[in-house]
């Protein structure tokens, strides 16, 4: 059976696809401006599995419109880089100790800014599909209708009056009564 998808799920899959990418992005650029230098080697492919893994579970809870929704968006983001962050680290890309505060500043800043934006680009796809929806059902067709005319004539029907016999309608009441009323 076929799920109606509906503009809120459509938002909230492109919510863990860019909470994904962006980690992962983000991630290996914090690194980079952290003084750690760009991934490479079997690092990289952890690093997007794991971000992907953290986008899957953004995805899931619906969008209530709060404020809870950034902070949920920023902690995703936080834990896919903070993860990422472990995964270059056991994938050989610096040792497990070398985040300066440089790093964790980066890291932290791109989590707020990018919780903001997926939040704020989420809104906007929710509110694009809606408006959308209501200029398809406003924008249709205006044609006017053709209008068929039949060259079949008509036969008028005139019903008969049965005023010449009074008594045998359906509803008149009897003329005579045996009981002479």
């Amino acid at each position: 059976m076929r799920r109606v998808s509906s503009p809120s799920s459509r938002a909230a899959h492109l919510r863990g696809a860019l909470v994904g990418g962006c980690s992962a992005l983000i991630t290996a650029l914090a690194h980079t401006i952290g003084g750690g230098g760009l991934p490479s080697g079997a690092a990289v492919p952890t690093l997007l599995l794991v971000c992907a893994t953290v986008g899957g579970v953004a995805s899931r809870p619906p969008r209530t419109g709060r404020t809870a929704d950034v902070t949920c968006l920023v902690a995703a983001l936080c834990g896919a880089q903070l993860l990422g962050h472990l995964a270059l680290a056991v994938g050989g890309h610096h040792g497990a100790t070398s985040a300066s505060a440089s790093m964790v500043a980066a890291h932290v800043g791109a989590a707020l800014v990018l919780g903001g934006l997926i939040s704020a680009s989420e809104y906007l796809y929710v509110l694009a599909s809606s408006v959308t929806s209501w200029l398809r059902l406003v924008t249709v067709d205006r044609s006017r209708a053709v209008v068929r005319r039949s060259w079949w004539p008509v036969d008028v029907v005139v019903p008969r009056t049965n005023s010449f016999r009074s008594g045998l309608g359906m509803r008149a009441p009897p003329a005579w009564s045996p009981l002479g009323a």
